[in-house]
């Protein structure tokens, strides 16, 4: 049997995200029998750090002393020299940074970055000089930028200037077996306090300005008020939450307009959906649009970043442009009017993430990739 791979995950925090969750999802999914897989956080914990020690992997947690902490370069350097790491993985732009610089000093150990930003025009993530020559730096030092997306491969290309052959494209992957269409969405309901007779149009999005989820609940408190058997179900936390959910509150909507706050049980909850939106201003490849598409719900979403790439206009849902709520609304009256029709999107939608999109397929690109690396080290490339 082949050595195991000393594999270092190096992510700037713990705290529930998208990016985060993913890479909990893949350490979980790695073979351990092959892998050796250590996990260090740099700045802060989280609440995700009993999950990924759940997994029976050692996580690290490096608390970053100010804003600009150099130190952590040279602890995480220590960290792959003690541990003999073999391939050093980050997550997140200041461990880009503090990863690339510390393999570095440490050696050279094969560096990837997990890039699930986009770079395109909508990108509000990243627009600071500051952030942009500190990512150009961190790239210079890597050995391959994963990108979620074919629309973050091009702007990797075309707008960071980074050479083609550094870039591997790797889509996010769904668990086939925890997203399915399941019955039980009714009892689900009522503990949701949600009327079994509505039809449900449902969001999974950080409450942010980014996600758009302020566009749709001014879409939610005009269409309950017009359509007595339609309710709205916000599953998420963020700096807008209170003030969305305030507002509801102040119009006496709140048994039609849900917001649950984060959520663990989001594939059963997603269930309880009819439709499915979200109405981001700027992704990469959103995951939970996967997910979605793999719980066999139709699924509007707006066309930026990766997720044309993702839903199929007609075929698997609604695109619709950023910030526009008329666009939303009618997205949704669209749906709302075919029945039929949201069902056959909604079961092409399973398909097509059963062909392009499985965690398996998501998970044996990234364990090819390492090989790949190992082997063009050992080759002296």
């Amino acid at each position: 049997m082949a050595e195991r791979i000393n594999l270092l995950q190096v992510v700037n925090g713990l705290a529930i995200g998208g990016a985060e969750k993913k890479l909990l999802e893949l350490v979980k999914t790695l073979d351990k029998k092959r892998y050796n897989i250590i996990v260090c956080s740099i700045g802060q914990g989280g609440p995700l750090q009993k999950d990924f020690e759940a997994l029976g992997v050692n996580v690290i947690v490096c608390q970053k002393r100010n804003k600009l902490d150099l130190s952590l370069i040279f602890t995480v350097a220590r960290l792959i020299k003690e541990c003999e790491i073999d391939v050093v993985q980050t997550t997140l732009l200041l461990a880009d940074l503090v990863g690339a610089m510390a393999a570095r000093i440490a050696g050279k150990p094969p560096v990837i970055s997990w890039e699930t930003v986009s770079h395109g025009e909508n990108d509000i993530l990243r627009t600071g000089n500051r952030h942009i020559l500190a990512y150009k730096f961190a790239m210079k030092r890597v050995s391959r930028i994963v990108a979620v997306s074919q629309e973050i491969q091009r702007s990797l290309i075309q707008r960071r200037g980074i050479p083609a052959e550094k870039i591997a494209y790797i889509p996010y992957g769904v668990d086939l077996k925890k997203f399915a269409r399941r019955n039980g969405s009714i009892d689900k309901r009522s503990i949701l306090n949600i009327p079994s007779d509505r039809i449900v149009v449902g969001t999974v999005a950080r409450a942010e300005p980014y996600k758009g989820v302020a566009y749709l609940q001014k879409v939610a408190l005009q269409m309950v008020q017009q359509h007595p058997k339609l309710d709205f179900v916000f599953v998420g936390d963020g700096s807008l939450r209170k003030e969305l959910e305030a507002e509801v509150a102040a119009q006496g909507l709140s048994e039609r307009i849900h917001f649950l706050g984060f959520r663990n049980d989001v594939h059963e909850v997603m269930n309880t959906f009819d439709i499915f939106i979200l109405p981001s201003l700027t992704e990469g490849l959103p995951n939970v649009i996967l997910e979605a598409m793999a719980s066999s719900k139709p699924v509007i979403a707006t066309a930026v970043g990766g997720i044309p790439e993702a839903v199929v206009e007609g075929e698997t849902g609604l695109l619709i442009p950023p910030s526009n709520t008329t666009a939303i609304m009618d997205a949704i009256r669209s749906l709302l009017s075919d029945h039929k029709a949201a069902l056959r999107m909604g079961e092409a939608g399973r398909r097509r993430v059963e062909e392009n999109f499985s965690l398996q397929k998501e998970v044996s690109s990234f364990e090819h990739l390492y090989q790949q690396l190992l082997d063009e080290k050992k080759n002296g490339r």
